[in-house]
């Protein structure tokens, strides 16, 4: 028997897969890689090829016009404000079931009892009675479901009274009354805490009511010890400031002109 490893005898050893198969495969995988990444950028950067048809705003206008068509008892100003007939605003608001809206229409507010003219001294005493004949705290309630009945409002949704009634007033006497008669829209800023609200119009108040709720208010909630000289109001202040046909947005310039936030 012959003796293999006399004749140095090495045994050959074999692979599944050679050498040059492997370089083939990672050839053909980097190709691959290169080429799914060239059509990723080309969808990437295609152009849509869809198209783009103009709509014909003809029919909205048509439509439109019809809406408006059927709107009675307004006056557009060319400022593009608009003015609502009182009359109007009221038998529309009673097609909705509502029976007593609380708006009274122009030569239907209560009667005040002026005095002769031309005694001006017995006017204001008779002014100052009217608002006095008012329960302040009484008329305020219509305030203070949004206001609430201590003044503090609710935070971020109303803003509070006390203490920002009192900084109105030393600010401009006038502008608030401003806010009662014509309302207020815009953001605000009360004590760091922003408002961006409606504040309504309470114009269909009486201007005794009106004088009544104010001299409540600074007078109230911490307010009579942040004023240094309170004035009491009266209907005919409220009355001097009727009139001026204001918007809310108005208003809220006012506010601003007067430097408050």
């Amino acid at each position: 028997m012959a003796d293999d490893t006399a004749h140095g005898f090495q045994p050959t050893r074999q692979y599944l897969v050679s050498e040059g198969q492997v370089r083939a495969a990672f050839v053909l995988s980097f190709v691959g890689m290169v080429g799914l990444l060239l059509l990723l950028l080309v969808l990437a950067t295609a152009r849509p090829q869809g198209r783009f048809q103009a709509l014909d705003g003809a029919e909205f206008r048509a439509g439109l016009a019809a809406a408006a068509a059927r709107l009675q008892g307004y006056e557009v100003f060319p400022d593009g404000r608009a003015r609502l007939d009182i009359d109007r605003a009221i038998a529309l608001v009673a097609e909705r079931g509502v029976v007593d809206p609380g708006i009274l229409a122009p030569g239907q507010a209560p009667a005040a009892g002026a005095p002769a003219a031309g005694d001006a001294a017995a006017a204001d005493q008779a002014a100052a009675g009217d608002a006095a004949a008012v329960d302040g705290a009484t008329a305020y309630a219509v305030c203070a479901a949004c206001h609430q009945p201590t003044g503090q409002g609710l935070p971020g949704a109303f803003p509070p009274l006390a203490g920002h009634a009192a900084d109105l007033y030393e600010a401009s006497r006038d502008y608030i009354v401003d806010v009662v008669l014509y309302g207020l829209m815009g953001q605000i800023l009360v004590d760091g805490m922003p408002y961006n609200g409606v504040m309504p119009s309470h114009e269909h108040l009486s201007d005794a009511e009106l004088a009544a709720i104010l001299n409540h208010v600074l007078t109230s909630f911490g307010n009579e010890d942040r004023i240094e000289a309170f004035e009491p109001y009266a209907p005919a202040d409220i009355a001097a400031r009727r009139g001026q046909m204001l918007m809310f947005t108005d208003v809220y310039a006012e506010r601003q002109q007067l430097g408050l936030e």
